[in-house]
Parts: structure tokens; sequence; C-alpha cells
């Protein structure tokens, strides 16, 4: 029995359970219809010291029980359609309208995704494969649209021997009737329409004007219009950004019908760790602007870690790193306090400390008791086996340490329909003062990507009953399951009913066919263009390939190491998204070299310098040091001119001044291993370059100019003046004598 001094410090702070064994790291965590959790990791054997454990195809999934505290193995395994195994680690997940959890792609290595969707039916315990993608999606995101239709947006695939992102979402139809077989439909590529190569996981929600807006983890906002199911989708730039710029594994929550709230993450600079700051956005209207005030913030700056929105509409955040890095382990940079936002008060609260540091890979889920279930951390490459945690706790947050009896729910609908009144009744009399509807969360990597609240406002109370009436339309609860807690004068939640909504309106319009792409020509995209209008959806090497043959000079390349740990393939949407706000890019090559961590931009000024400095600060504006330039690699024309041994690039097209050149050293390699953490070594044929210039100029007539195509590595020396560190070079004219 907890004692008196416990009791208080609850009462202000909550209070942790003692942690419990699970059979696995719960990196993915869903709450099903039943009021239990499905979970499931990266492997079988999270305490393996096996690298190739950690690629796994297959998954062993669990459902676990509130009452009990036990997991039990799912009835099968997931497979994709052709009875292959799958492993779901990585995946997207949310919840059909029927309440079956639709799931979207998984893991075959880091950063490549598989084809397969499948969803998982709490009523038999059993996995059901679905039709595939066109191509394959680790790190998507899925939300639940206003229909009842799902989108799937991002995700990484493997393509020959580079990962590149899945910029074509895919949309699933509401009508999953076996006579008519539901079928992946694509939308329009943002590309087309000046908008960006979304990043992995991206932060998504519904707004009660019925479109999806995108909140992170880049600084803009996009909207997704969806006009029609028969002519396609539009992606749309918000207009708004967050003051605190690119922000990732971090969570945003929809607190309130139409508000959210993006929270904490990413990296202020790579001294000071990531940070507290807390941006808001009203998304009710046409228009949406965010706000932000220190007043607001929360008081540890966190990444890696979980937010949860409670019954009373407060937030709830636990876990995370406040280390510098992608999830810094260090114990003094584990977060063992949890906060708690108060919405009448804009501030925070520190709540009780967790027993076990949940950081990277941590789930986190409100309960229909009301209480938050924690678990999971770790299974990642080099996660030492001590910090892959298979157990978990839940949280008793302050409401439920007041004193006294809680409201109870005597009686209430399975099953409501939109704009209907319905009935619920009241153990016992007690003023009810708030109703709050909370969707189901499905959760991993930061994103809870089915979480959401609203109050029910305007209902009634005779003294038992309640007269409640019913969200207006799926716009403001797309169709689904729901918490429905009532909350009495001090705050206090009922135990939840979890409910269905559903719409008697008429079947939506029948589907277009899969994988249907807009027909008119592919413009690609450049910052300095307007928007071109719909498109073909080539793949992002189709349209690499299309830019490289459109352009009649070279790509300058740039060399990009992300904090991320997966290379700039899989971490690459936010290094696009600042590439293309450099003032003289004119247009950024959509696919970068994952091999090499090599990004391709092409200058509104052909043959021009790029002016290193200030690319680097432009750069970090908006990538906000979640990548490092290791320097740039460029290829200029001029005519070269011999004296006192040394060569340099005396003029061209575009260059001003002089470029000192110089030979081509280790230094000035820009090719980066990612597994090693290193550049690549050069080899002879780049340091020997510079020399064999040389000779090669000594052939030629004294007197002639002799002009040449350099590419090397680019150096400013101050005060305008370039070196250029020789990598490779061509003769354009001047005979030899």
């Amino acid at each position: 029995m907890a004692s008196s001094k416990t009791e208080s410090v609850a009462k202000t702070s909550g209070r942790w359970s003692e942690p419990f064994e699970l059979p696995n790291v719960a990196v993915h965590a869903s709450l099903l219809p039943n009021g239990k959790i499905l979970h499931w990791g990266r492997r079988e054997n999270p305490k393996s010291t096996d690298l190739a454990s950690l690629d796994e195809h297959f998954t062993k999934a669990f459902v676990w029980d509130p009452v009990s505290k036990k997991s039990t193995p799912t009835a099968n395994e997931p497979r994709d359609i052709n009875g292959k195994t799958v492993n779901l680690f990585c995946s997207g997940h949310a919840f059909l309208p029927d309440g079956a959890l639709l799931i979207a792609g998984g893991h075959l290595q880091d950063g490549w995704g598989i084809t397969s969707a499948c969803i998982f039916d709490a009523t038999t315990n059993t996995f059901v494969p679905k039709t595939p993608f066109a191509r394959g999606r680790w790190y998507p995101s899925v939300l639940t649209l206003p229909d009842g239709r799902m989108l799937v947006v991002s995700g990484s695939f493997e393509e020959g021997s580079t990962v590149q992102n899945n910029n074509i979402s895919e949309i699933w139809p509401s009508n999953t009737g076996a006579a008519n077989p539901p079928r992946w439909t694509e939308v329009a590529d943002p590309l087309s329409h000046q908008g960006p190569v979304f990043p992995l996981y991206p932060h998504m929600h519904v707004a009660p004007t019925g479109r999806v807006v995108i909140v992170g983890p880049l600084a803009q906002s996009w909207w997704l219009d969806i006009k029609d199911q028969a002519t396609g989708q539009d992606w749309v730039d918000a207009g708004t950004a967050r003051k605190a710029m690119m922000r990732d594994y971090c969570p945003s929550v929809m607190y309130d019908t139409g508000k959210i709230m993006f929270i904490g993450g990413g990296m202020s600079d790579q001294e000071a760790g990531p940070t507290n700051e807390v941006e808001f956005l009203d998304v009710n209207g046409a228009k949406a602007k965010w706000t932000s005030s220190a007043a607001t913030n929360m008081k540890i700056g966190r990444r890696q870690f979980n937010a949860t929105v409670l019954p009373d509409g407060s937030v709830f955040v636990n876990g995370g790193t406040k280390g510098a890095g992608f999830n810094d382990l260090s114990p003094a940079a584990h977060i063992l306090e949890s906060e708690l936002w108060d919405p009448a008060t804009g501030k925070w609260s520190q709540m009780a400390s967790e027993s076990i540091n949940r950081c990277y890979h941590g789930t986190s889920l409100l309960l229909p008791d009301g209480r938050v279930f924690s678990a999971g951390s770790g299974e990642y490459g080099g996660a030492p086996p001590d910090q892959c945690h298979t157990n978990g706790q839940l949280f008793e947050p302050p409401y439920l340490h007041k004193g006294g009896s809680r409201p109870a729910i005597k009686d209430a609908p399975t099953e409501i329909v939109y704009g209907k009144d319905f009935s619920v009744t009241l153990g016992s009399q007690v003023d009810i003062q708030k109703i709050s509807w909370v969707r189901l969360g499905s959760v991993t990597h930061c994103r809870n990507m089915n979480q959401s609240l609203m109050f029910l406002r305007g209902f009634r109370q005779s003294g038992t009953h309640l007269t409640i009436p019913a969200p207006a339309n799926g716009n403001l609860a797309p169709p689904g399951h729901y918490m429905l807690f009532v909350l009495d004068k001090r705050g206090v939640p009922s135990v939840a009913r979890i409910i269905r909504i559903t719409s008697t309106a008429s079947p939506p319009p029948p589907e277009p066919n899969p994988h249907t792409p807009h027909q008119s020509p592919y413009k690609p995209f450049k910052p300095s263009q307007g928007r071109p209008g719909p498109c073909v959806q080539p793949t992002l090497h189709d349209q690499m390939r299309q830019i490289r043959t459109s352009q009649n000079h070279p790509a300058i390349a740039i060399g990009l190491t992300p904090l991320c740990p997966y290379g700039l393939g899989p971490c690459w949407g936010g290094a696009y998204d600042a590439l293309c706000r450099i003032s003289n890019i004119d247009l950024v090559s959509p696919t970068p070299n994952q091999n090499d961590s090599l990004a391709f931009v092409y200058m509104k000024e052909e043959n021009s310098l790029p002016d290193i400095d200030a690319w680097r600060k432009e750069f970090a504006a908006t990538a906000n040091s979640s990548y490092e330039i290791r320097g740039i690699e460029v290829t200029v024309s001029g005519v070269v001119q011999r004296g006192d041994g040394k060569v340099d690039l005396k003029r061209g097209v575009g260059l001003a001044k002089k470029v000192t050149l110089a030979p081509f050293t280790q230094k000035s390699q820009l090719k980066w291993d990612v597994q090693a953490g290193a550049a690549r070594a050069v080899t002879v044929e780049e340091t020997g370059a510079y020399q064999k210039l040389i000779e090669a100029l000594g052939r030629r007539k004294a007197g002639l100019d002799v002009s040449v195509l350099l590419t090397g590595t680019l150096q400013k020396q101050g005060g305008g003046v370039f070196s250029l560190d020789v990598r490779k070079f061509e003769m354009t004219d001047g005979p030899e004598e």
C-alpha cells in the first residue's frame, strides 16, 4: 500500500508502475479495439550479438493484455501475397474503419523497404496479406482519411545498388469487400508541383477542412488536397514554416480539434543537443500559421521520445535523449523525467521519473483506463544488448491520484453514426465537465500515426443520463474506433468505452485503376520555376536521368554526411529541402548517391563557382545541423596559365577571378564510406591527376592558350580567391608541340 507521502507526490507528479517483462523490444505498438496492445520488434532475440539477426525476414508479433500484463503470440506470422514471411520492422500503420490495422512496408535491411502490405485482424488474431505497393517502403507514414481510405506517404527502397525515398504516395480504398479486391492508387508526385522529397516517417494529420497536413520533420508545411477520387490529388505549399526549422525524431500531436503541436527534437547544433522548443499550428481554417513562445517550451530538450495526448487534453512526454548526435545513450544523456503540458496554462510540469530509459525505438500509448503504456528502446545496429529493453512500464497521470471515486460509464453503444446524438448511462450521479473522443494509438519511431483528440461539446446531462452529439463528419474524426472518456469537475476521467463511428453516406466513387499515372509530360522541379501542373510519375532515378539529359553543363557534387546512421539515401528529404533553398542553385537532382554520400545540384550561372561559406550558412539555416557539408566538387572550364612551377585557371566563362590549382589528396576526398564513417581512400589516378596535367601542358606549344575542363574539390582561400584540388582533367584545345 502506498504511503501518504508517495500519494501526495503522485497527486502532482503521477506515478510509474514497476517494470514488467515483454517477449521482445516493442518498437511498434498499437492499441486494438479490444483494449489489448499488438506489438513487435526487429528480431526474435533482441539480446543476440549476431549482426545478421538484425535483418531477419520474419516477424514475431505479440498481443499484450493490460489486465494480466502478459503477452501471447499472434495466431500466425505476417506474410506477403506469395506466402513468404516478412519483417514488419520499420513499417507504418494505422487503423482501417473496421478496426483492422493496416501495416505498410517493412524491412529487408536498413533503408531497404519491402512492398508488402497486410492487415492485422484482432477478431481472429491473424495477419492477412494484401495487394503490395508498386515500390518498397521503409519508414513510411500511414493516415486514415475522412472517407475511410488510407494514405501511405514516403518510405525508402533499394534500386540497383542505391537507396532512395519513395516519393509516390499511395491510397488504399475504403471498400474492402471481397467482391472488389482493394488495390492501391498512386497520388501525384509532389516534385511535379514544386514540392519536396518527403523525409521518412513524415508527420501527418487530418484537418477539419478535410485536407491532410504534413507538419514535419521539414520546416515547411504541406497540404494534400483530396479533390476527387477519379481525378487525383494535389500537393500544395501551406505557406507556413516552423521557426525551429527541420526537427526529426520527435512527436507531433493533435490535442484538440484542428490544433497541432510539434514538440522538441532535431539538433539546435552538434554541441547543444536537441531543442525544447514547442510550436503550434491551428488548421481549422483555410490558412494556417505556426506560432511559438518561450513560455510554452518543455523544460528539457529531447530527441527520440514520445508524446501521448491524455483524456483531459493535456499532453504527456516521456523518454528521449538530451545528448548530441542521433541517439546518445550515455547515462548523462538519458531523460528519465517525464513532463506534462497543460492546455489551459500552456505550461509544462515535471512528472515522475521512469525507471528505464526509453530512447530510439521506444513507444508510448494511452490505455482505456487512462494510464500510459511505455516500452521498447534499442534494437538498432550497434545497440548494446543492455540497451535493448524487453520490458514496459505504466504511468499513472496525476488525475488518477486525486482521491475519491472516478466517474464510470455503465452503458454506452458500441457503434455510433456521424452527426447523430447518442446516449451514455453513468454508473452513479456525478456532474460531467468534459467528454473526450480519443482515437486509438498506433505508434513507432516517435510517430503516433492514429492518435488524435477532440472534445464532444454540447452534451446534455440529466441525472445519470448523457446525450452526446457525435462528431459531425469524418473530417473531424475519421471513421474507426475511439475511446470515449467522461471527465468530472476535477478533471478525473472514467475508464473509456471503445466505440466505433461509421457513416451512413453513400459509398465513395469507384477507384481509378491502380498505379495509373496522370497523362501529361513530366517536368523536373526547379526552384525558380512556377507550378508545372500534373505529370506522369516516374521513379526518382527516372527523374534524375531526365535532369541529366536536360542540362548542358555538369552537376556540382556536394559531400553530405547525415546525422542519422542510415546514410544519405534514406535520410535525404531534409537535405533536399535545404539545398533547394540555397539562393543560386537552379535545380537539385532528386536522388543522391547513397554509396558515396553525394548530392548533385546545378547552378543558375553556368561554369560559376559557388561561395562555399555562403552555401554552408544557407544550408545550415534550413537543415539545422542534421547534416554536415564535407565539401563541394565542381567541374569548370577555362584557360590555364603556367608560371613558377604552378598552374592556375586564369579565365573562363563565369569565372570572375583566377583559380589556383593543386594536387588532389586524401583531405580532398568527398566520397564517404557510411559504414566506416570516414572518407574513402583516394586512388592513384586521383592523386596523380595534377602532375599529369602539368606534364600535358608541357607538351603544348609555348605562348598559346590552353583550354581545359577540370573536376576537383573546391577550396575557398579568402578574398574571393579559390583553389581547386584537381581530381581529373580533359584538354579541350591547344595542339601538342
